[in-house]
């Protein structure tokens, strides 16, 4: 009788230790997953950031170009309309 209860209660055991590992195993790799995730999200952020910055700094130069290239009295047409507005 002793030996049937210590083999049920050793089984009931393992599966314990079974289920335990399975659910160990499934909480680190979604853990893993999630790191992973934001990391590139993160990435992508910061590219498209990046991408923003070059843009802004692409129109900046052009019209910078654009006014430096501009006759004088056409300057000062679009400063006054620039500044009625």
């Amino acid at each position: 009788m002793i030996a049937i209860v210590r083999r049920l209660v050793t089984a009931f055991g393992q599966r314990v230790a079974l289920w335990a590992a399975l659910i160990l195993i499934l909480v680190s790799a979604l853990r893993i997953a999630t790191r992973q995730g934001r990391q590139a999200a993160e990435a992508e952020f910061a590219i498209r950031a990046a991408e923003a910055r070059i843009r802004a700094l692409r129109t900046s130069r052009e019209v910078h170009h654009e006014i430096e290239t501009l006759p004088e009295a056409e300057r000062d047409l679009r400063l006054d309309r620039w500044m009625r507005d």
